[in-house]
This record gives structure tokens, C-alpha cells and sequence, in this order.
């Protein structure tokens, strides 16, 4: 059903507004609406193919500070305007978007006719948050600008473990961000004087201090995020580099250790995700044989064939995990406990290091702490093989089990309450071979389930499958095979629908006006995604307005971009 009406509007600097669910911070319901956020860092006076971008599935294009470079305007990189989604780093409080001029000395107010689309700013890179005066500085900003970006995602990043837990607490507390975001890069080779380009053997990831260093990262800004219940992004590792002034070599991430680098931070509860970096010499997807750089199609190499089919596995998890959340409950204090982590082997059969923030009950415990019955009533044993046996000398990797609530409990419908999630990740990764020279079988022993079979998200297909227990000593059995990095979400079968899956009902909107905008109310199936389009003339073109999720129905949505204008409207139900 299509409403009209014809008003006269202020043009807003963003100008649509979701009247948020109390229980829903900013950052989650933006991203309930956009989906999982996939983005390239991308640098303008580099070649950029917006067909290369899309074909791999990224969504999201962050540049890096300008969004206009030598191959012309922001037009070439997120097309007509409003363009796609987009992204970028803001150096300090006079370049907002839309703000100043760039450093090409073009004016930013270029950006303007975007801003609708634009998802999310990073404040600043990297700031010694350690030091008052900064981090002042920083909550500062924050302060002056939330209320006038208020669809769009503002944070800032720091490298992990670079800001100490007080100091961090503090900016948090204080400056509010809609998002938790740190960068690590695990994949690195020895730093040998002796060796061409100082680059010595790859340094695997099993057992490594490097992955465990990451993970115990992860977890910190997890808890930070999880404490006020803001998403977590994190930076990917999609670059190489030899930096002699610290001795460290960055290596292009293997198919598994990049697999990786996305699974893991989606069980840690990460929905946002950034490649450092996407069309520079130093990317990792791209073969820049002649000195070049950027993502022209001949470019492309075998990295850039999994990222594509690593992202869309993520879009497609995402459908799910931008209405879920780490259970919040916390068994002992100072520890994070709503994950665990079996513990894998090395090379040379020795145990993985436990990250920091993790426990385990004594030194020879195979996993962190875990205790029947208090994370979830049924997971009873579990047991974790090197299915491939061809590399780590046949030791099994770190498997992670994360569990996870609805979000929102009007997210699964109406009907049903408290329904749990698990995400298991298979760690096992090398430098070198395939995805599936990683593979491992994970069997989950469940006692009494509430059903004999279990709902698995396909990260393939993004459709739902279910899977049937199998008897095992007593218990139920769940048999996941997992190829090196990757992951599988499900629940154990309750009747309750899956979250992200509860099928859309015709909606109706009816249109009212208000002081400088149009509300829409929204009636429809509460818990689901629909996309709103409008047009100025019928019959004519539709154009996507916004993508929203109803909390409640009516829902309310305030369009201020119609300036004066006559706009129908019109609501149809959405998937990812």
C-alpha cells in the first residue's frame, strides 16, 4: 500500500531517522537494517572497479580520509547519488563528511547528496587514548557530534592491547561510541637480517602466541562492547609489509588463516568488519606484477577468490548475528566465561597458549572454563579431530563455542522467549594449502535436548537446514565438519523460529506530517526486515529509502529528505 503526501521539509545533513527500540543501541540497529557491514579501506588515487568490489561481496566502501581521488568524485566509487554504502576516516574535528575541503582541496560539500547512505565515521586512528589530554580531546568529539550524525555508526580504533583497561573503560564511559573497533594482524613470518627481504619462515598459526595474543584482544573490546551493549568491528588482515623499524614482517594471510580472520571476531560478536587494506600495492587480493596498484579484474588472485566467498558466508551468518548477542551472564569474575576454547596442539603436540582474559582450572586442562549446565542446560562432551591429518603433523587446532541470546526478544516473533545460539569455529589453520587441508570434525554430545534435531544456518546458501542428533553414550550428537577458519551458528530445535527467519506479512503505512519531516507508521510482522522505497510520480521509478526492522507494530519512521516534495511510498518485507 502506498501513501502520499506533500510537505515542505529542511534538508537534514542525514535525514532519515528509525525511532529506536529502547533496548537497542544505535550502532546494533543500523545494523539491523544495513546488515552485517563487509567494507575495503579503500584509497582513492588507487584504480577502484565497483563491479571487482560488489563480486566479491563486499557492501561497504570506507576510504581512507578523502572520498574523491585523481580517478575523479565519490560518484565513481558508490555511483549516482545517493550512491551505496559508504564509509570513512575522519583525520581530526574539521573534516567531517560534507565539511571542509579535502586533501586535494576539494570541497567536501560534494559528499552531501551521499550522506543518506553513509553507515558509519571513524573519529580519528589510533590515538594514545593512554595520554588524558587526548582521550579528552576524543570524548569531546564525540560529545559535539552525536546528535547530529544520528544514522550514522561513529567510533574510533585503537591497536590491540594498545590502550590499558581504566583508560579504556573511561573513553567508554564518557564518550559513548557506537562501536567498539580495534585492528590486529596475526599473520606474520620471522624477521631474519639474514634472509632476502628480511622475511624469514611463516610463523603457523596453531599454537601460536601471535593468535592468542589476537584472541585475548578480541576478547577486551568484546567485553567493553558487551558491558553496553554497542557491536564490535574489527580490521582483517588483507595486506603484506616489511616494517625494519620494529623487525616485523606481515605476510599475506593463507586461505585458512584469512578464514579465520573473519570467523573468529564474528563468535567474539563482531558485525563490522574492514580489510586494511583493498586496492593499495600492499593488498593481498590483488597480483600487482608491474609495481601498480588497485583491482583491475586481471589483478585478481587466488586470495581474492576466498575473500569473496568468505564474505558472503559472513552477509549470510550476518542475517542472523545482527539480531543475536553474547549471553551476558559471567561465571567468574575478571574472566571471560561465555566463550569457550578447546584447546589445539602445535606442531610439536604441546597445548595452545590460553589468551588472556581466559581461565582454565589447572595446566593440563584441554580447554578453558566451562561448567555443565551453566552457558546453555544441555552440552554435556565434545570431542575435536584433525579430519584431513595433513598438516599441524595431524594435532587437532583451537575449536571456539560461543553462545549467544536474541538481541531483541521481539526479534524471533512474539511467540517465544530465551532461545540460545552456538557458534563453533574451527582454528586450525597453516600457512600454506587449502581451507580444506585444515578440516576438523567437532561432535557435540547434548544431554536431554528439547528436540532430536538441530537448525543450522548454511553460511553457503544462507538457508536453514536441520540436522538430526545421532545417540552417543547416552547423549545426543551433533557432527559439524569444518573446513580450516570456518564456522557453523545453529540451535537446538525448539519450535521457536530462527531468528532472521521469521517470515514477513504485508505491511501498510500510513503518513502523517510533523515539524521538518513525515512520519511513516509501519504496521507489519514484528521481528522483520522490510525495505522502504518511494517515488515522486506515478506511475514511476521506486527508490530505496532505508531498510528497517519493526520492534513493534506500527513501527514509526521519519523521513526528512522529501524537502518539499511529493513522495508515494510503499513497504515490502526484505531478507540480507
Amino acid at each position: 500500500m502506498s501513501a502520499y503526501l506533500r510537505a515542505t521539509l529542511l534538508l537534514l545533513s542525514v535525514g532519515l531517522c528509525q525511532v529506536a527500540q529502547a533496548q537497542v543501541s544505535k550502532g546494533n540497529l543500523i545494523l539491523l537494517n544495513r546488515g552485517v557491514q563487509i567494507a575495503g579501506l579503500v584509497t582513492p588515487d588507487n584504480y577502484f572497479h565497483p563491479d571487482t568490489f560488489s563480486n566479491a561481496y563486499y557492501n561497504t566502501v570506507t576510504f581512507n580520509f578523502n572520498s574523491s581521488g585523481n580517478l575523479g568524485p565519490i560518484s565513481v566509487f558508490t555511483g549516482p547519488a545517493p550512491g551505496s554504502t559508504w564509509a570513512r576516516w575522519i583525520a581530526d574535528e574539521t573534516n567531517m563528511p560534507g565539511m571542509g575541503v579535502n586533501a586535494n582541496g576539494v570541497s567536501r560539500t560534494n559528499e552531501i547528496p551521499y550522506l543518506s547512505q553513509l553507515v558509519a565515521a571513524q573519529l580519528g586512528d589510533e590515538w594514545n587514548l593512554n595520554d588524558d589530554a587526548t582521550r579528552n580531546r576524543l570524548v569531546t568529539w564525540f560529545t559535539n557530534v552525536h546528535s547530529s550524525w544520528p544514522n550514522v555508526i561513529l567510533y574510533h580504533n585503537n591497536w590491540g592491547g594498545q590502550i590499558a583497561d581504566p583508560q579504556l573503560g573511561d573513553f567508554v564511559t564518557r564518550a559513548q561510541p557506537d562501536m567498539m573497533c580495534f585492528d590486529t594482524y596475526p599473520w606474520q613470518s620471522v624477521y631474519d637480517i639474514n634472509q632476502p627481504n628480511h622475511t624469514g619462515p611463516p610463523i603457523p598459526g596453531p599454537g601460536s602466541g601471535l593468535v592468542a595474543s589476537w584472541f585475548g584482544f578480541l576478547r577486551q573490546d568484546r567485553e567493553y562492547a558487551r558491558a553496553v551493549q554497542i557491536p564490535l568491528g574489527v580490521y582483517r588482515q588483507t595486506f603484506h609489509a616489511l616494517q625494519d623499524y620494529n623487525s616485523t614482517v606481515y605476510r599475506d594471510p593463507s586461505a585458512s588463516e584469512l578464514r579465520l580472520d573473519t570467523f573468529a571476531p564474528m563468535a567474539f560478536g563482531a558485525k563490522f568488519f574492514t580489510d586494511f587494506t583493498y586496492n593499495t600495492g600492499a593488498s593481498s587480493l590483488f597480483t600487482n606484477a608491474f609495481g601498480g596498484a588497485g583491482d583491475s579484474f586481471p589483478n585478481t588472485n587466488g586470495l581474492y577468490a576466498e575473500i569473496t566467498d568468505i564474505n558472503k558466508r559472513a552477509r549470510n551468518l550476518g542475517r542472523a548475528l545482527t539480531r543475536l548477542t553474547p549471553i551476558t551472564i559471567e561465571h567468574q569474575a575478571g574472566y571471560t566465561t561465555s566463550i569457550l576454547i578447546l584447546r589445539g596442539k602445535d606442531a610439536s603436540g604441546n597445548l595452545s597458549p590460553v589468551p588472556t582474559g581466559f581461565l582454565t582450572q589447572n595446566a593440563t586442562n584441554a580447554y578453558t572454563y566451562w561448567q555443565k549446565a551453566l552457558n546453555d542446560p544441555f552440552l554435556t562432551a565434545w570431542s575435536v579431530t584433525n579430519s584431513a591429518h595433513l598438516k599441524n603433523n595431524g594435532y587437532p587446532g583451537d575449536v571456539i563455542i560461543a553462545w549467544f541470546k536474541v538481541l531483541d526478544e521481539a526479534l524471533d516473533g512474539t511467540g517465544y522467549n530465551s532461545q540460545l545460539y552456538f557458534m563453533v569455529v574451527n582454528c586450525l589453520t597453516d600457512p600454506t594449502g587449502t581451507a580444506a587441508d585444515c578440516k576438523q570434525r567437532i561432535n557435540l554430545d547434548f544431554s536431554n535436548p528439547p528436540q532430536t534435531t538441530a537448525v543450522l544456518l548454511d553460511p553457503e546458501t544462507g538457508s536453514l537446514q536441520t540436522n538430526n542428533l545421532t545417540l552417543a553414550f547416552g547423549n545426543y550428537r551433533l557432527t559439524l565438519d569444518l573446513n580450516g577458519g570456518d564456522a557453523a551458528l545453529f540451535k537446538l530445535q525448539t519450535g521457536a523460529p530462527f531468528v532472521g527467519y521469521v517470515p514477513p506479512a504485508a505491511a501498510r503505512i500510513t503518513v502523517s506530517s510533523r515539524t521538518n519531516a513525515v512520519n511513516l507508521s509501519i504496521a507489519g510482522t514484528v521481528g522483520c526486515r522490510y525495505e522502504l522505497e518511494y517515488a515522486t510520480s506515478l506511475p514511476g521509478a521506486w527508490t530505496p529509502l532505508t531498510n528497517l526492522v519493526l520492534f513493534s507494530s506500527p513501527y514509526v519512521f521519519q523521513d526528512s529528505l522529501a524537502n518539499g516534495d511529493a513522495r508515494f511510498y510503499r513497504v515490502t518485507g526484505s531478507s540480507y
